[in-house]
């Protein structure tokens, strides 16, 4: 066994590798659906080559000598003498695969190579065949051109033996200098040092220092380069200098070759190299009239993810450190508001705000990776799975350049393969069923990736068949899923999302693709832990349309800061639906277990100060409780808290080892006042006590419609009064950070505040609206809005909660009453409750923001 395999750089070889397998079924896959294309050839061949070399270097003979085979069949069909075939195609896919499963091996920390005679043998039988058509098609070969041989050295000749058996390649390299150049020796050195950008010469003949010396000099350069650049590179380098009538190149693959030079052999004379160097610059400088030009290629570092895991860690501790700072800034302004490094103390947390915040962003960009890391597998995968089921299908993908976290790649990789091998054995027809349709013969799968928000939305959709609700439906009462009686009352929705349970299929026949009733649950199970949802909109003989969302980051997520007792919570944003406040009179019991009634729906309803062991707060018992209602895919339950503090981004830290697992809580984090927020376990709460959010009550129908007629708002207090705005133009809820004021300001404009490095107006309405102004207490917020096209915060003095308005509540305002009348939307009125409808837009007074255009 090579000790390469052992050596610190094999983590590198595998990653190279990776990216040249990934390369090599990209293009084969072009290659067979638009045909050979310049580019595409080169492509491949530059990938094979890489791979060739790397083995070699890694110590994997197998490998290295299945590559080579592999590059060689390349260069046939770079050179026109090998068509390019669907036999051939899935000989050199084969290949790939046993190359991958090698990678795994490896992966796995198994080193043993494999066979590969049986695939060495299968290209050898291409290259015959080959070889004996180019015969045919060319009886009368033309005879090489003469070519200038150098007798090497024993030092030069272990150099470059090295060289070759270290999977390099070693080129004698002929460059003829203009006939007319009168600085030849200049020119040498030109083509010397671009060369040297490519590989390292072991041999130059003649010596350049002798050529401005040597009369008989015939203009002929020939290098001896070891590189593992391709031709056509190294031939770019040479042509970017002038004067030179032509190079050829010539691979060199032994050293049995001692024949003589022509010329006489000249001793090298040495100079000194900076003057050289000096000589050499201002002649090119002469030649060229400017200072030398090269092209900046970006660089890139491998680094290891623990590391950066570890300085992500980091930046956490800094963000947190970070408002701390801030806290104390504040406490000590107040104290000591003459003291003039006060100043300089504000200056110096704003400066290492904004550092912190660039930190931050710069490394969450760091975990990012584009989808294209995943979806680059599946093209490949598709093809397969239409030549094994016999179809045609066409894959398209959009999106591919959208970022996720790089843990999450491999995450939602199996939960993807499941679907799209549903979608391509179950869901699409074959051929002769699409055409008696009046369907294309070819199926479509389109796979597409966009962000919302903080979330990614990957959609997978087929022209196929769809899913049959009735199918399922029986399927379900067969196999003792749901009850006759439980199915008859459910939606055809409901019936099809009956396909997540674990043994349900539609597939008339077993394949070795899908359709065992395997793989659908466990895709809803693997999404949910990943905080994410999935959902299936179907039409039977047009298609089915796959959506799973899942937050864009596992490291950091929104979350709903929430109040128990005095311990404080994190909800993720993801899974919050509703926050209301619920009258004790509208909790019910069934069955021993308590649920509520919100807009016609029952839902379960969680204490959870019982689930968490979390003392109560010791008030007198209210009439109305905070609830906040969360949801998972299909589950919805309500949790009972004590106080909603606001949102927030948060770092996750897990509980780690000594700790272990703990019901209902994901993990932890740091607030930036130095305590500790737990994660709540969403998908466990959900599991245990959710309920269907079709689980609704008889009237629901009419519901719905009035619902539909309904929009939400989020309610808040001004001065005693209630106001509410669409919850369409809200972005945020936060508590009142410090707000700094602006000099020339409209007088409602309170100042500017930094959320997370960026800068948003506050705005207090009392004046707009003839209010008069108090004190903010603990219970302000600042509500985040988007208002014509612009971000910009309201201070108010206690959110309520979020609601539907009914319309048949809502009244015109009042003309000959109100001074600004146009600032109100409507009031709302209802038991003796009056809240004022806001028209944000009127209220402010701003200007639509423009879009930039291009």
């Amino acid at each position: 066994m090579n000790e390469y395999h052992n050596s610190a750089y094999l983590g590198v070889f595998l990653d190279e590798m990776h990216e040249q397998l990934q390369y090599l079924d990209e293009s084969l896959l072009v290659l067979e659906s638009s045909g050979c294309q310049d580019a595409i050839i080169q492509k491949i061949f530059r990938a094979a080559h890489t791979l060739k070399g790397s083995s070699a270097v890694m110590g994997f003979k197998q490998l290295n000598g299945l590559t080579h085979q592999m590059e060689s069949v390349f260069d046939l069909i770079r050179g026109g003498q090998l068509e390019v075939s669907p036999e051939l195609l899935n000989i050199l896919f084969d290949c790939i695969d046993f190359i991958k499963q090698l990678r795994h091996s490896i992966l796995g920390g198994v080193m043993e190579e494999g066979d590969t005679s049986d695939l060495m043998s299968r290209l050898e039988e291409v290259r015959v065949s080959a070889a004996v058509g180019a015969a045919a098609r060319e009886p009368e070969a033309r005879p090489p051109s003469p070519a200038l041989h150098i007798v090497f050295n024993d030092l030069q000749r272990k150099q470059i033996q090295d060289a070759l058996d270290n999977g390099s390649e070693v080129m004698a390299i002929h460059v003829q200098l203009a006939e007319e150049e009168s600085m030849k020796y200049v020119r040498a050195k030109l083509a010397e040092i671009n060369l040297m950008e490519q590989g390292e010469i072991a041999v130059c003949f003649p010596e350049l220092e002798m050529i401005e010396k040597d009369e008989l000099f015939a203009g002929t350069v020939v290098y001896i380069l070891i590189t593992r650049q391709m031709q056509q590179d190294i031939m770019a380098s040479l042509k970017q200098i002038s004067q030179i009538d032509s190079v050829r190149m010539e691979y060199i693959t032994n050293l049995n070759l001692d024949t003589f030079v022509e010329g006489k052999v000249v001793p090298r004379v040495e100079k000194d190299k900076e003057l050289l160097k000096g000589t050499l610059q201002a002649k090119a400088k002469e030649i060229t009239g400017g200072p030398e030009t090269k092209v900046q290629v970006a660089q890139t570092v491998r680094v290891d993810v623990e590391r950066l895991e570890g300085l992500l860690n980091l930046v956490g501790e800094l963000i947190i450190d970070n408002t701390r700072l801030h806290s104390i800034r504040a406490k000590l302004g107040e104290q000591l508001k003459n003291n003039s490094d006060i100043n300089v103390l504000n200056d110096i947390a704003n400066h290492l705000n904004m550092v912190i915040s660039d930190l931050q962003e710069g490394m969450m960009k760091t975990r990012m990776l584009p989808i294209e890391h995943l979806f680059g597998r599946f093209p490949r995968m598709i093809r397969d799975l239409a030549q094994k089921s016999d179809k045609s299908i066409e894959l398209v993908i959009e999106g591919k350049e959208t970022e996720l976290d790089r843990t999450l790649i491999e995450e939602i990789s199996d939960p993807l393969i499941h679907i799209l091998r549903n979608s391509a054995d179950h869901g699409l027809e074959t051929p002769e069923e699409r055409a008696a349709m009046g369907k294309s013969r070819k199926g479509t799968i389109v796979l597409r990736a966009s962000h919302q928000g903080n979330m990614i939305v990957i959609t997978i959709a087929d022209d196929g068949r769809g899913i049959d609700a009735q199918k399922v439906k029986e399927m379900a009462v067969r196999k003792g899923f749901a009850s006759a009686e439980e199915v008859a009352h459910m939606s055809e929705k409901e019936l099809v999302l009956l396909i997540f349970r674990s043994g349900v299929s539609t597939a008339q026949q077993v394949s070795d693709l899908s359709g065992r009733g395997v793989g659908m649950d466990i895709v809803k199970s693997h999404i949910e832990k990943l905080n994410g949802v999935i959902d299936i909109e179907t039409t039977p003989n047009e298609g089915t349309v796959f959506t799973i969302k899942v937050p864009l980051t596992l490291a950091i997520i929104r979350s709903l800061l929430i109040k128990l007792g005095t311990s404080t919570f994190a909800v993720p944003l993801v899974n919050v639906i509703e926050i209301f406040r619920l009258k004790t009179a509208d909790i019910l019991t069934v069955q021993g277990k308590e649920v509520c009634k919100f807009r016609n729906q029952v839902l379960p309803l969680v204490r959870l100060h019982s689930k968490l062991q979390v003392e109560e707060e010791q008030e007198a018992v209210q009439d109305r409780l905070f609830v906040v209602i969360v949801g998972l895919a299909d589950k919805r339950v309500c949790l009972v808290v004590d106080q909603t503090i606001g949102n927030q981004e948060i770092v996750i830290k897990s509980l780690g080892d000594y700790i272990g697992n703990v019901s209902y809580i994901a993990g932890s984090t740091i607030l930036g006042d130095g305590h500790v927020a737990h994660i709540l376990d969403v998908g466990s709460i959900a599991r245990e006590a959710g309920s269907s959010y079709e689980s609704i009550l008889p009237e629901a129908t009419e519901g719905t419609r009035l619902d539909e007629e309904n929009g939400k708002y989020v309610t808040f207090k001004l001065s005693g009064m209630d106001f509410a705005i669409p919850i369409s133009k809200m972005k945020e809820i936060v508590p009142v950070p410090e707000i700094h004021t602006l000099a020339s300001a409209p007088p409602h404009v309170q100042g500017m505040i930094n959320l997370r490095g960026l800068l948003f107006p506050v705005y207090d309405i009392r004046l707009r609206l003839g209010i008069s102004s108090h004190d903010s207490s603990s219970r302000s917020r600042i509500l985040i809005c988007e208002v014509s096209g612009h971000e910009v915060g309201l201070l108010v003095d206690e959110v309520s909660e979020v609601r539907p308005l009914p319309k048949a509540h809502l009244d015109e305002t009042p003309d000959h009453v109100l001074r600004n009348s146009e600032m109100l939307e409507a009031i709302y009125k209802n038991d003796q409750q009056f809240i004022h409808l806001l028209n944000l837009e009127k209220l402010l007074n701003l200007e639509p923001k423009r879009k930039e255009v291009g």
